[in-house]
């Protein structure tokens, strides 16, 4: 059994209880929206975000890694970027921010704050990993590497082990 590797709850989730669907139609580097429900039988990674905190630039490298490492295995990251102040409610500013900050794998523009309400969250960046069955099994809030953590290993230990899960 995975559990969290944070000290308190990722928002209101609770491990093995399945995640909320992705809720929207705005989407970057990405040809249709993507589904979660779609994902099963696929572990994945759920990164939200905004452009213009500080941390979630920060967290940017550690989850690139992340998406690099477990893309022969088909784990993929979902990001939602999801706004904090005025600037970041713009989906085309959102588009150049995304560009600007190399940021490849599928981005969720959450404009409306459905999916950060839905997952019930409350600071950024977090991120989520979702197993084979679409339930939340670990996650981390704030930066991965922060102050030697190590939250990048954590989250690569998880996702190993979720593979060798049936």
């Amino acid at each position: 059994m995975v559990t969290t590797l944070c000290a308190v709850l990722l928002g209101q989730l609770k491990i093995d209880h399945l995640v909320p669907e992705l809720q929207g139609d705005q989407w970057l580097n990405t040809e249709k929206p993507i589904k979660l429900a779609d994902r099963k039988g696929k572990v994945t990674l759920v990164h939200f975000w905004t452009f213009a905190c500080y941390n979630c630039k920060n967290n940017l490298p550690a989850v690139k890694r992340l998406t690099e490492r477990f893309k022969k295995d088909d784990v993929i990251t979902i990001g939602v970027h999801t706004p904090e102040i005025e600037i970041e409610k713009d989906f085309n500013r959102v588009t150049e921010q995304t560009k600007k900050l190399g940021i490849e794998y599928p981005v969720l523009f959450d404009g409306k704050l459905e999916n950060w309400n839905s997952w019930k969250l409350d600071c950024w960046p977090t991120l989520f990993v979702i197993d084979k069955k679409g339930r939340f099994r670990a996650g981390w809030r704030g930066e991965l590497n922060f102050n030697g953590q190590n939250g990048e290993d954590k989250i690569r230990d998880v996702v190993i082990k979720l593979l060798a899960e049936k």
